[in-house]
């Protein structure tokens, strides 16, 4: 005899971006934090610098430069998403995600979630959904964090080729 499962409701964080928005299980953020200066900064197309946090420097990533294969022109630093690497704790233990206002918790069923685009011209990202009405990105964090340590570390990146 087959039981149904019940229609559990996850919480996830709509995380504001200039044009739109990410969506995000809550479990992979940390902390969200305003921003404050940067430690350095770094010449890239996606990360504007080392950023200061709990007595260690982390990565600052600018997902519209991942996105659009360039920084914003003047980005505001105001708040990050903290985020807990997922695949190479070791040397990229946390990075940080430059947010355009503060998140909010939104509770998601999985009927909720229409697919609009899987994106496959775009690495970075999942896919495009809408829910509840407002569209926003699925990043593809695996993806994310591999462009990140490439670009942090490219003596790996040369020698592995």
């Amino acid at each position: 005899m087959m039981h149904a499962l019940p229609d559990a409701s996850l919480a996830n964080l709509i995380m504001p971006i200039s044009g739109g928005g990410l969506l995000l299980p809550n479990s992979c953020v940390v902390e969200v934090a305003s921003a404050r200066q940067l430690s350095s900064a770094m010449s890239s197309t996606f990360i504007l610098g080392m950023l200061r946090w709990r007595q260690r420097e982390i990565p600052l990533v600018c997902f519209e430069g991942l996105r659009d294969g360039e920084l914003p022109v003047e980005p505001a630093i105001r708040q990050v998403a903290v985020m807990a690497g997922l695949n190479d704790r070791e040397r990229l233990p946390h990075y940080a995600i430059l947010l355009s206002s503060v998140p909010h918790l939104l509770s998601v069923h999985a009927g909720d979630i229409k697919t609009l685009d899987s994106c496959d011209d775009q690495t970075v990202i999942y896919a495009d959904v809408e829910v509840h009405g407002q569209r926003l990105l699925i990043p593809d964090i695996d993806a994310l964090e591999a462009k990140v340590m490439a670009e942090l570390f490219p003596q790996r990146r040369q020698g592995e080729s």
